[in-house]
């Protein structure tokens, strides 16, 4: 049996054959969307699929002629070595041996048509197989009765799903196809249910707007065209993906064209320099985008700040409202910077400080700011006030830039503050500078940063309406945090998140929640269990609604043996992983 193996191609093939293969593949992948992978009798046709998405994309690149600027010598792909050519026939007879020995164990029902479809293709009946083809199906077809019974069964079912209404119908399916992760092939499964699946999901043009470039470019260009008028949702070169093809991605943008108009979210991320570059080229030369809301773009997984320029630019800047960069700065958008941006991410890029105060006050609706790994250079002779930033978060910064930036720019609305990055005198500074400008915060999370207990004190001082606090790996002791066993510290105190904690306790948990008549929720994630005890775990439930504790073990200090540990029967947890899992918080 062949491998599915890149870079397959036909050697020669008419028309007619293209249709044929285009037609079959595009009614192929929806059957075998639902079925697992896994079983080794449908493995076969897994295999098929590949083939014929290398086979169909390889035809699609050689139909438009690639002009010079369209094209890269260093990505040419003509001179590489292919490691499997097949000749139409030969593929047809595998793809027909593949679905007969996928249909052995029960299913042949469910692959009648796709067979029958081969074999006419071939020129054959059932009755009259070739002797290459010949195979021995093991078990006989089943008697009258059962498959009576079992069309019985089928038409009651489908009956009574015909009962529901159309609008409900749009309402499932909408909701089915919303997730991008699971769902981009479910608008075709979906098509090909039955007649009625397929009436309902051709009607509605919403759920074929997300493109992906991990789609085989014949199903790319169908989603496309079902689309109509919704608009779009374009993901290129996500992270993790196998390398991209530089000319299936010119393929894909010649696509694209007709439909810029329509982008309204557009997504270019991958690790690859050498593709973002290419792609960096493609978005210059080639047709503007209309007026995306949404815009990412850049090269992730760097663990260095770049200064790359973009040199792009966006018909409708004004339409932005979200903008997140990899490795890439924007000063050359500085004068058409977009007036209705909302949030703005930039990921490891060194970036003007003057250039940033620039961006803020052309986005006086900036609520969201993300900085993370970007170093801020120059004077920026000037100050500002972003007067509706809500929310603030830095990751990786190193603390004279935050620094910097709150001596700059000024957050007076300012409800949600994030900080992740290692402690160091100018963090308490930067810390207490900011809150002391930034009266309505109510929302704290401090990471990484190792600090004593007069800096907490410090800064817990300076946001007297917080509700929300979270500290991470802050190497704190109890006596560090004692500031929070004060009533006055935070009277509106609802929740308090201690993740990664080694030497915090439970005791002084227990006497937070003392002093604290409104805090309602409590979550404790990678604690050492020797650091935590059961009887104040069952004091502490009795004062707050909700608690949650994890330990790096199963049980916690007064309970740990092996012979009764899964005898509790409280309504809080003391088990799970060392880490609470989101170490790398971006919202």
């Amino acid at each position: 049996m062949p491998a599915a193996v890149s870079g397959a191609r036909l050697k020669s093939a008419n028309p007619s054959d293209v249709e044929f293969l285009s037609s079959f593949f595009a009614d192929l992948v929806p059957v075998l969307g639902r079925k697992r992978a896994m079983l080794p009798y449908w493995a076969g046709l897994h295999a098929v699929t590949g083939i014929l998405s290398e086979v169909l994309s390889d035809l699609d690149v050689k139909e438009e002629p690639h002009t010079p600027e369209q094209s890269d010598p260093d990505s040419d792909t003509d001179d590489l070595p292919w490691r499997e050519d097949w000749e139409v026939q030969e593929l047809l007879e595998w793809i027909l041996l593949e679905a007969r020995v996928a249909g052995l164990p029960g299913e042949k029902h469910e692959l009648q048509g796709f067979i029958e479809r081969l074999e006419r293709r071939l020129g054959r009946t059932p009755e009259t197989p070739s002797e290459t083809l010949s195979i021995d199906v093991g078990s006989p077809e089943p008697p009258v009765e059962a498959i009576v019974e079992r069309e019985l069964e089928q038409q009651v079912q489908s009956n009574s799903i015909s009962l529901l209404p159309t609008e409900l119908f749009h309402k499932i399916f909408e909701s089915v196809c919303s997730p991008r992760s699971l769902a981009l092939f479910a608008p075709l499964i979906l098509s090909h249910v039955n007649y009625r699946f397929r009436s309902i999901v051709l009607d509605i043009p919403s759920l074929w707007r997300t493109i992906d470039d991990i789609l085989p470019l014949p199903i790319a260009k169908l989603y496309l065209d079902r689309s109509l008028d919704a608009p779009l949702d374009i993901t290129i070169g996500s992270s993790g993906r196998p390398g991209l093809k530089y000319r299936k991605l010119v393929q894909l943008f010649q696509y694209l064209e007709p439909h810029a108009h329509r982008v309204k979210a557009l997504k270019i991320v991958t690790d690859d320099w050498e593709i973002i570059e290419h792609l960096d080229k493609l978005m210059e030369r080639s047709f503007p985008f209309g007026g995306p809301e949404k815009l990412e773009f850049g090269l992730c997984g760097s663990s260095r700040a770049d200064d790359r320029e973009l040199t792009f630019t966006l018909n409708e800047p004004d339409s932005l409202q979200e903008l997140h960069l990899w490795g890439y700065r924007f000063n050359q958008w500085i004068d058409t910077f977009p007036t209705a941006l909302r949030r703005l991410q930039l990921n490891d890029v060194w970036i003007s400080l003057a250039i940033l105060i620039a961006a803020i006050e052309r986005s006086p609706g900036l609520s969201i700011l993300v900085l993370e790994n970007c170093p801020l250079v120059g004077e920026p002779g000037t100050f500002t006030t972003a007067g509706r930033l809500v929310y603030l978060q830095f990751i990786r910064m190193v603390a004279e830039n935050t620094v910097r930036f709150s001596r700059f720019i000024k957050t007076p609305a300012l409800a949600s503050l994030s900080v992740i990055q290692p402690a160091s005198p100018a963090t308490t500074d930067f810390l207490v500078t900011l809150m002391e400008a930034s009266k309505e915060i109510r929302s704290v999370e401090i990471c990484e940063c190792d600090l004593t207990g007069n800096d907490w004190q410090s800064i817990f001082r300076r946001v007297p309406n917080l509700a929300h606090l979270r500290i991470r790996a802050s190497g704190s002791s109890d006596q560090d945090l004692h500031a929070l066993t004060t009533a006055q510290t935070w009277p509106n105190i609802t929740s308090i998140i201690l993740d990664n904690e080694l030497r915090l306790t439970t005791l002084l948990v227990e006497q937070i929640a003392r002093v604290h008549p409104k805090l309602e929720s409590i979550v404790l994630r990678g604690w050492d269990p020797s650091n935590v005890s059961a009887d104040s775990l069952a004091t502490i439930s009795k004062m707050v609604k909700n608690i949650f504790v994890e330990t790096i073990r199963r049980a916690p200090e007064g309970d740990y043996d092996e012979e009764t540990e899964s005898d509790s029967s409280d309504d809080y947890s003391i088990e799970g992983s060392w880490l609470s899992g989101d170490e790398y918080v971006l919202r």
